[in-house]
């Protein structure tokens, strides 16, 4: 009989309330991958923290208002794990569960549920497509520390850190962005140009050697080829601290684009496979404003996969072609 294999999607999470939002921009500062410090000041990290969570946490509960009052990330994760299990049930004995690095469901607790459901092999499947240590490795140095105190071995452990190249997540990217377009095309006279926004990092991260920016500029060259005659641009959206980030920011692009005559812009979340703050209120308001300020007249985002059929067939496919069950 074929051993059960238990499925972790691999996510940050988000806080479900208001009442939370604190709690969770502490844990993102605690968190030495995301944030990441001077060793003398690393000593200092949590009452950093603590200070940071209570001064933006009345900025932050706002931007959450403005979206219903929490992150829909826990609930979509959650049904994309469903959805997973489902699509792989004439596949074999698999069992999928919502793992999330701050919020619950938590790693710990995913990996325990999975150990409970008598998941002889475990896998982590990374929800960012590409890979970062702000997002793939603090999630899966978390995975990795509860796998091991359940007592998985080596070769019971499986690892999905990175598919932003693969030609079927970019095939789904573009034909997402080929609806936007066509409707943009259809309300506006001016050809639409489109603005592909990736969740930004540090300089500092990228000549450390974190190879999110050259994987995501990779799906972009990967886009291009399958949008010719599309005017297509790259920037980067989030900054959460005043560290050198890797340029364009979005917001500036938004402006630049604007301030150049552009009056019909799609943008397109590359980093993000379900909706959460950065989409809801980022792109959706905050740089909406931007981009209309600048004289846009146009805007349009491409919606993230969230539960999407074309996403669990990707997802499938990934779990499949990294273990097929014993």
């Amino acid at each position: 009989m074929a051993d059960r294999t238990g499925i972790l999607l691999l996510q940050m999470g988000g806080p479900r309330e208001l009442a939370e939002i604190e709690d969770y921009i502490r844990k993102l500062f605690l968190d030495p991958d995301l944030v990441r410090l001077p060793v003398v000041v690393n000593w200092f990290r949590r009452s950093l923290a603590d200070k940071v969570a209570r001064k933006r946490a009345p900025v932050v509960r706002r931007q959450y208002e403005l979206i219903g009052g929490g992150s829909p990330n826990n609930e979509i994760t959650g049904r994309q794990a469903r959805l997973l299990q489902e699509a792989l049930a004439a596949d074999g004995p698999f069992r999928c569960y919502a793992a999330m690095t701050y919020t619950p469901p938590l790693i710990d607790e995913a990996v325990l549920r999975a150990h409970a459901d008598g998941c002889q092999r475990i896998v982590g499947l990374s929800m960012f497509p590409h890979y970062s240590t702000a997002t793939t490795r603090s999630s899966f140095r978390l995975f990795d520390d509860k796998v091991r105190e359940h007592g998985y071995s080596a070769a019971r452990v499986g690892r999905i850190e990175r598919w932003g190249a693969r030609p079927d997540f970019l095939d789904a990217l573009a034909e997402r962005a080929r609806t936007t377009l066509a409707e943009a095309r259809a309300a506006h006279s001016e050809e639409p140009q489109l603005v592909v926004s990736a969740h930004g990092v540090p300089v500092s991260y990228v000549k450390r050697g974190d190879p999110y920016v050259s994987e995501v500029e990779a799906s972009v060259a990967g886009l291009r080829q399958r949008l010719p005659g599309t005017a297509i641009h790259l920037a980067y959206q989030s900054r959460a601290t005043p560290v050198k980030w890797v340029p364009p920011a979005t917001l500036d692009e938004l402006a630049r684009l604007g301030a150049a005559g552009a009056r019909n812009l799609v943008v397109l979340p590359i980093s993000f496979v379900s909706d959460h703050v950065e989409t809801l209120f980022e792109i959706d308001i905050q740089l909406a404003e931007v981009a209309r300020a600048a004289g846009v007249e146009a805007y349009r985002r491409v919606p993230v996969f969230n539960d999407a059929p074309d996403l669990t067939a990707i997802l499938r496919r990934l779990v499949l072609e990294t273990c097929s069950p014993a």
